[in-house]
């Protein structure tokens, strides 16, 4: 009997450990983060955070997001602290709901870091850079709220949707693609972007993919030299380039080769992105 009990005694142990043993992870900004247990209330300051902590079962957990969070759809219930840039973001709101850990942008929430540490507060940055770090991430946001399986499978389903439609798209001439991301002053994305990723792995060719930085500013002059085969925008753009007048000479434009994609899934580090990628590989590859 005193066997038995032991034995059922290690077997709960392996089954709920995760969620009791402490744990020590490297955060986007270097910081060595430790937190006692997996996190029951969270915080999350990032919209692409707020969809991998549904996606992997985490959703009952966070209790404030930003106005930005508005997916999936149980989000919207969620108390809203503040708005995606730093500066909107109430550390007060934040405190007064106890969280047990902050999830934040490293590129736009560093100031609020030792302002939340201030109150007692855990914060891990995450600022993923391409899709196989948005699979680690995911696992990461997993471990961190004690979802590690659910978070295995979640970046494992991504990666697989991935890989099948790189599959489909294997072997096919590249199309060039501009990738529109504002008008005043022209902007794209460079090398280094989920949107490059995206365009990759979709089968087409982003035509600035070589050019340095992430977002940067072009003319007109350099897209007609380049002379696109399609030009993408994300939904929150939505800009109508045939009314400009030069732009007329561009084969994206005259051949009437302009697409939209949803923002949310291709601006946003989560899951969704593969759905961004196959909307991508669908337009340019139906």
């Amino acid at each position: 009997m005193k066997i038995r009990i032991s034995f059922l005694v290690c077997f709960l142990f392996s089954l709920y450990a995760p969620l009791y043993a402490q744990m020590e992870l490297a955060d986007a900004l270097g910081r060595k983060v430790i937190l006692r247990n997996a996190a029951q209330r969270i915080v999350s300051l990032s919209p692409a955070a707020t969809e991998i902590l549904f996606a992997v079962g985490a959703g009952g957990q966070v209790v404030g997001r930003t106005e930005y969070c508005n997916y999936p759809a149980a989000a919207l219930s969620i108390p809203v602290v503040g708005g995606f840039s730093g500066a909107t973001v109430s550390v007060e709101h934040i405190a007064a709901l106890t969280p047990d850990l902050a999830l934040v942008s490293a590129d736009m929430h560093q100031r609020l870091v030792p302002l939340l540490e201030g109150v007692g507060i855990v914060v891990f940055a995450l600022e993923p850079r391409n899709f196989e770090e948005v699979y680690a991430v995911i696992e990461i946001v997993g471990r961190l709220s004690g979802h590690d399986r659910n978070a295995v499978r979640v970046a494992r389903d991504m990666n697989a949707k991935l890989a099948r439609i790189e599959k489909r798209t294997q072997g096919k001439r590249a199309p060039a693609v501009f990738w529109e991301l504002y008008d005043s002053p022209l902007m794209t994305s460079g090398g280094g972007t989920f949107v490059n990723e995206a365009i990759t792995r979709a089968g087409g060719r982003n035509i600035f993919a070589n050019e340095r930085g992430r977002w940067i500013t072009v003319s007109f002059e350099q897209v007609l030299l380049l002379d696109p085969e399609w030009i993408f925008m994300g939904s929150d753009h939505g800009v109508d380039v045939t009314t400009r007048p030069l732009w007329r000479t561009v084969s994206a434009v005259k051949n009437n080769r302009i697409a939209v994609i949803d923002a949310d899934t291709i601006y946003r580090y989560g899951p969704r992105l593969a759905d961004a990628v196959a909307a991508i590989a669908r337009i340019l590859h139906p």
